[in-house]
């Protein structure tokens, strides 16, 4: 199991929660996985108008949810 969280104190609960697991605290968009890694994604997918900076996607010029999608899913 993978978590990914942006709050520091939510992170640093959750790796304690979850010790076996692999939680990193930081961005998503800083969090180096491979394309189409998962085949499943339970989350709070993020809604905005507004667009995160990842070299691999800023030519698709994606919004944050739909950013969200295509990182996870191919």
């Amino acid at each position: 199991m993978y978590g990914i969280e942006l709050d520091t104190i939510s992170g640093n609960i959750a790796r304690q929660l979850y010790q076996k697991n692999t939680i990193a605290v930081k961005g998503y968009e800083d969090v180096e996985l491979p394309d189409s890694f998962f085949d499943v994604a339970v989350g709070n997918v993020p809604f905005g108008d507004f667009k995160l900076t990842d070299k691999r996607y800023d030519k698709n010029n994606f919004l944050i949810h739909d950013y969200f999608f295509r990182k996870n899913f191919r």
